[in-house]
């Protein structure tokens, strides 16, 4: 029976997404999997070279140019217990001398599976290679395995997940995130990793293009841009651990976790995300408008985690006025309470 779905959202011409589709038409091919493209490039070209191409691959043109709802509409077409979200500028491979692996006997507390993932550069090639797993018994334990292993790069992101956990994440994002900015994925990542263990899978190559992140000399300007295109101020980079916190915040409220576990996970992000952020307003106060240093201070005295979440949603609305309601209705939809 077919376990796994590969996932991808497609906006770039055929020339720019042939070497993503077609590697994962032969990794399907391979490993009796499924692949799902949702094209919204409008290139007339690539639409007739994979559409009804291949019984493996299931190819749709959603209506408009969302990114966002370009990947829910891929999502929406999957009916195995496994997902992989791939971008169309990745390949993925699989490797002929290792035995595949067999997502059918999974623990219930595995819900992701991570491939070999290689960062990779147009310019340079392969830049690094990662192969950690995340194995600590309690969510907390798991988001700081995860922010130790790491390193920087958000790799783990492309792992395949138990589908029904990354779609009702997904969903939650999509529908009811305040800016629903590319920015997340470092929250959802975080979200995901309290949800369960990930194992590794050496028999699965995933090359990850590291495109205009690998930019040296404009990365500040490319980090900046990703919250701009958000529609949050050019500033907002500095606030980047502030959100990171109150995003993994309510992902993990939503996760289906008990209550000692949910507690578990909320405090070590508050320990990980929060506390940076606190500690960068610390060091340099001239950053950040003087309200923001002060609700600083007492979120760093306040010993209750719901208060400091409360205070921390007043930051985000330093950031940009009327941020902190959308945040309230955020929780909310998640099933929490502010």
């Amino acid at each position: 029976m077919t376990q796994l779905t590969l996932c991808m959202p497609s906006n770039r011409n055929l020339r720019n997404s042939a070497g993503a589709i077609e590697t994962a038409l032969i990794y399907a091919d391979k490993r009796d999997c499924l692949l799902v493209v949702s094209d919204n490039s409008g290139d007339a070209e690539k639409r007739a070279r994979y559409e009804n191409s291949s019984p493996r691959l299931t190819y749709v043109v959603p209506d408009g140019e969302n990114a966002l709802q370009n990947m829910a509409y891929a999502l929406s077409h999957v009916e195995t217990d496994f997902l992989l979200p791939m971008g169309d500028d990745d390949e993925i491979y699989g490797l002929d001398d290792r035995e595949p692996f067999d997502f059918a006997n999974l623990p219930d507390d595995v819900i992701g599976v991570r491939p070999q993932t290689f960062v990779w550069t147009n310019d340079k090639g392969v830049q690094r290679a990662d192969r950690f797993s995340i194995t600590a018994e309690d969510p907390g334990s798991r988001l700081l395995e995860y922010n130790e292993k790491a390193r920087g790069n958000n790799g783990l992101y492309y792992s395949a997940y138990r589908a029904d956990l990354f779609k009702n994440l997904f969903s939650l994002f999509s529908k009811a995130h305040p800016t629903r900015g590319g920015y997340c994925d470092w929250a959802l990542s975080f979200a995901l990793c309290a949800a369960g263990k990930f194992l590794h899978d050496p028999s699965t190559i995933y090359r990850y293009d590291l495109g205009r992140w690998a930019k040296g000399q404009n990365l500040e300007a490319t980090k900046a841009s990703v919250y701009v295109q958000a529609g949050l101020p050019d500033t907002a980079d500095r606030f980047s651990a502030l959100l990171r916190f109150i995003d993994t915040h309510v992902f993990v409220t939503s996760l289906p976790l008990s209550d000692q576990q949910r507690q578990n996970a909320l405090m070590t992000n508050a320990r990980l995300a929060l506390r940076t952020f606190l500690q960068e307003v610390a060091q340099a106060p001239d950053q950040y408008d003087p309200e923001v240093v002060y609700l600083a201070e007492l979120t760093g005295q306040t010993p209750d985690l719901t208060s400091a979440f409360q205070i921390s949603l007043l930051m985000a609305d330093r950031l940009q006025e009327g941020l902190a309601g959308k945040y309230v209705r955020f929780v909310q939809a998640a099933g929490g309470v502010v």
